[in-house]
C-alpha cells in the first residue's frame, strides 16, 4: 500500500506472508502484527496479488498475520548478496516446479503429432483439445483467446498466423471458436474446410439451434457436458479430412462393383422402403454401395461424410443396433433426423443405415431393416456384395503402363473413384507422402493467383498430373522415369478407360423415388 511515508505491505491471504526475510528467517524488525480481520481488510484494498517473484512463507502463529513493511530504499540496503542468492534460489525452485507442470500437462504426442486442433467457446471456455486434456491446459486456451480478442477490438478478424514452421488457423463460427496448428505442407484454405467439418461434427450431435440457446442463457456454458463420450468422434472425422482424398475434392467415394449388382441393391431397398423412411444407404469402408433418396431431398457429401464417421467410430460389429438422434447440418442444421444404423453381415463391416425424421421409428426401421436384410441373403446378393469386397480395384486393372495410383472426381455427380493402395504405397508414411503431394497440386490448380487447368510435377518418388476440366477432375501419380509427354497422354488414356466403366464406379442416379 502506497501512502505519504511511500510503505509498500506486501500480503496474500490470512495464512501466508508474502516476501522472505533476507536475514535467516528472521522478521525485519519494521515488521509488524495484524490482527485477521485487519489483515483481511488489506488483503481486499491490495487486491489479493501478491509481489512478482515473492516466496509465500507460512506464518507460525494462526491468531495473527505478519506482514514486513517495506520502505523505499530498504531492499537496496539490504543483504544484496543473501538477496541474490535467496532469488536465485527462488527462481531455480519456480524453474523446475514449471517443467515438471508442463510434462505432466502434455502427453508425448503433444511434440511428435504435426497437427492440433482446439475447440472453445466465444467465452474462452475450453471444448475439445486433440492432445492432452483441456483442463490442463486452459492457459493455452486464453492466450488464444486473448489474440482473437486483440485483433477483434480493431475490428479485424484474426484468420491465420504464420511461423517459419507453423501455420497457425483461426475459424469462428458462432457460438464456437475452432484454432489448427498444423506444418506447412498444409494451406490456410485446407485447414480452414476441415475446422468447418470439426464443428459440424459438434452440430451433428446438438444441432446449431441448440448450442446457441445453450451460450444464449450462460455465456460460459461448459459444452463438454453436452459432448460426454463423443471427443472420439471429433478424432475420427479429423483423421478422416487428413487422410480422404474425398474430403479434399469435396466428394463421396463410392465402392467399384458391376452396375447391375448396385441396381439390384438398390432395387431391394426400393422396394423394402417404409412411408417414414427418408434416406437410405449402405456403406462399406467408407464408400457408398447404394444410395436411396426421395426425389425432393438431397444429401450433401459433407453430410454424408460425417454419416461414415459416425458408422465407422462408433462401430456395432456383427448384428448389433443402433438409434439416435442426429443433425445433418446441410440438410437442417436446427433439427434431428433418426438414424437406425446396423451392420449386415459377420464377416465384412457393410452397415446399413436408415434414416427417418420421426422419432418413434425405432421399431419401424428394425423391420425394415429385416426385410431388406433377407431379401439380401435369399438372392444371394449379399454373397455377390462380398465377392466384389473381398476383389479390390488397382491400379493395374486399367492396363495404363507406368500407373502408381489416380484420383478422379465426376463433376456432374460429385462422386469420386480410386484404387486401393499398392506399391509404392504400401506404408502409412508412403500414403501420407502421396496424400501431402496431391495437396499441394489442388491448392496450385484451385488456390493460386493464376487459374491454372494442368499442373505437372515430378521427384525421385513419383510423377504426378493434375487436371481440372468441365466435367472431370483427375490426380495420375507415374513412375519417375516418365516423361511429361508421355505422362499426359497416358493421362488421356485413363480418362476414356474411366469414362467407358462410368456404371462400375458411379451412382448413376437409380435411387430416387
Amino acid at each position: 500500500i502506497t501512502s505519504a511515508d511511500e510503505v509498500k505491505v506486501v500480503v496474500e491471504d490470512n495464512d501466508s506472508v508474502i516476501r522472505e526475510s533476507p536475514t535467516g528467517g528472521h522478521f525485519p524488525a519494521d515488521t509488524k502484527y495484524f490482527s485477521p480481520d485487519e489483515a483481511s481488510g488489506m488483503v481486499d484494498m491490495l487486491g489479493g496479488q501478491p509481489e512478482p517473484g515473492a516466496v509465500i512463507v507460512e506464518h507460525p502463529r494462526s491468531s495473527t498475520l505478519l506482514l514486513p513493511l517495506v520502505s523505499p530504499g530498504d531492499s537496496a540496503s539490504a543483504s544484496e548478496d543473501e538477496g541474490e542468492r535467496g532469488a536465485n534460489s527462488s527462481n531455480q525452485e519456480l524453474q523446475e516446479d514449471e517443467e515438471l507442470h508442463v510434462a505432466e500437462e502434455y502427453p508425448p504426442e503433444w511434440y511428435t503429432e504435426q497437427k492440433h486442433v482446439f475447440i472453445f467457446s466465444e467465452a474462452g471456455k475450453p471444448i475439445y483439445s486433440r492432445y492432452g486434456k483441456e483442463e490442463t491446459i486452459v492457459g493455452l486456451f486464453g492466450v488464444m483467446q486473448a489474440l482473437l480478442s486483440c485483433v477483434q477490438d480493431n475490428r479485424d478478424d484474426l484468420q491465420c498466423i504464420r511461423t517459419a514452421d507453423r501455420v497457425f488457423v483461426f475459424r469462428c463460427h458462432p457460438p464456437l471458436i475452432l484454432v489448427a496448428v498444423a506444418g506447412l505442407n498444409e494451406s490456410e484454405e485446407q485447414l480452414g474446410r476441415q475446422l468447418k467439418y470439426v464443428c459440424n461434427q459438434a452440430v451433428f450431435f446438438l444441432t446449431l439451434s441448440h448450442m446457441h440457446r445453450l451460450f444464449k442463457n450462460r455465456h460460459n456454458y461448459d459444452l463438454r457436458r453436452q459432448l460426454t463420450g463423443l471427443p472420439k468422434f471429433f478424432d475420427g472425422i479429423i483423421k478422416f479430412v487428413e487422410e480422404e482424398d474425398s474430403f479434399l475434392l469435396g466428394s463421396i467415394r463410392c465402392l467399384p462393383m458391376p452396375g447391375a449388382l448396385r441396381n439390384e441393391i438398390t432395387s431391394i431397398l426400393l422396394s423394402n422402403r417404409c412411408p417414414e423412411l427418408v434416406f437410405a444407404i449402405i456403406i462399406y469402408d467408407h464408400q457408398i454401395v447404394s444410395l436411396v433418396r426421395p426425389k425432393q431431398y438431397a444429401i450433401t457429401s459433407q453430410d454424408l461424410h460425417l454419416l461414415m464417421n459416425y458408422v465407422a467410430t462408433g462401430s456395432t460389429r456383427g448384428y448389433g443396433e443402433k438409434w439416435a438422434p442426429c443433425c445433418l447440418p446441410d440438410f437442417n442444421d436446427g433439427g434431428y433426423l433418426y438414424i437406425h444404423d446396423s451392420y449386415i453381415s459377420e464377416t465384412k463391416n457393410i452397415s446399413l443405415v436408415l434414416i427417418t425424421n420421426e422419432r418413434e421409428q425405432h421399431l419401424t426401421m428394425m423391420e425394415c431393416k429385416k426385410r431388406i436384410v433377407d431379401q439380401m441373403v435369399d438372392q444371394k446378393t449379399l454373397d455377390k456384395l462380398h465377392t466384389v469386397i473381398g476383389t479390390p480395384f488397382v491400379a493395374a486393372d486399367t492396363k495404363i503402363p507406368d500407373l502408381y495410383h489416380f484420383v478422379y472426381k465426376s463433376m456432374s455427380s460429385r462422386q469420386l473413384v480410386r484404387p486401393d493402395f499398392r506399391a509404392p504405397y504400401n506404408s502409412d508414411d508412403d500414403r501420407r507422402q502421396l496424400h501431402a503431394s496431391l495437396c499441394s497440386i489442388y491448392d496450385k490448380l484451385h488456390h493460386s493467383d493464376q487459374k491454372l487447368g494442368l499442373y505437372f510435377s515430378t521427384d525421385e518418388r513419383q510423377s504426378i498430373v493434375g487436371c481440372v476440366q468441365n466435367n472431370a477432375e483427375i490426380y495420375c501419380a507415374f513412375s519417375p522415369f516418365l516423361s511429361r509427354p508421355v505422362a499426359l497422354n497416358n493421362m488421356d488414356k485413363l480418362l476414356r478407360w474411366i469414362r467407358r466403366e462410368e456404371s462400375r464406379f458411379f451412382i448413376l442416379g437409380t435411387g430416387v423415388y
